[in-house]
């Protein structure tokens, strides 16, 4: 019987996704079997920093446990109805002591919003320091470490920097934000249970 559904994170281009799904390259969460098509997710409406975007994910199921999983593309979060670089950029901004207030302007959004992703990203602060911390060394052996900041949000800002630049050298360039969703499975600011279980970084 298939039970649950799984989410992976994968590449902005939907033709790349899609052509790697039809090859049988990715592999399910769970189990680590086949992944083949399985139609879409139901459309969603994402806030983007300027504009909105109208985009339904893939889906694939597994040949070997039946589960089903969602692609979300890595320019989003999971269960977060903003793109990864709106939310970003509000953690940046509260990382340099902006107050929610300025960073709800900043960003255009609600400060119950900005509110809600800070206390999620501060509530795991710690840990998510210690995750991007160890993609970065895992990627580039020659850093000596994240130099401490005053509080474990800035700690874990530095943290993820450092990872994203590092990764966008080590394998393929792209945006901090889409490393980080990607090295978060899109949990970067989540509060569900089944988010706690980061991707471990190359070994």
């Amino acid at each position: 019987m298939p039970g649950g559904t799984a989410l992976f994170i994968v590449g902005s281009d939907a033709r790349d996704v899609e052509a790697s799904l039809v090859a049988g390259e990715l592999a399910c969460l769970p189990c680590g079997g086949q992944l083949r098509p399985w139609g879409y997710a139901r459309e969603r409406t994402a806030r983007l920093a300027e504009g909105t975007e109208r985009h339904r994910s893939r889906r694939g199921r597994c040949r070997s446990c039946r589960k089903t999983t969602v692609l979300l593309p890595e320019r989003f979060l999971a269960r977060r109805v903003d793109s990864a670089e709106v939310v970003g950029e509000a953690l940046l901004a509260r990382g340099k002591g902006a107050s929610q207030s300025v960073i709800a302007s900043l960003v255009g959004r609600p400060r119950e919003t900005v509110r809600n992703w800070l206390q999620a990203f501060s509530a795991r602060a710690e840990a998510l320091g210690r995750h991007f911390t160890s993609w970065a060394l895992a990627l580039d052996p020659t850093l000596d470490g994240v130099v401490a900041r005053a509080t474990a949000f800035a700690d874990a800002l530095e943290a993820l920097g450092l990872a994203a630049q590092a990764a966008s050298l080590a394998l393929v360039p792209k945006p901090a934000w889409s490393w980080a969703s990607q090295m978060t499975r899109g949990g970067l600011i989540s509060t569900a249970s089944y988010n706690t279980n980061w991707p471990a970084p190359p070994g």
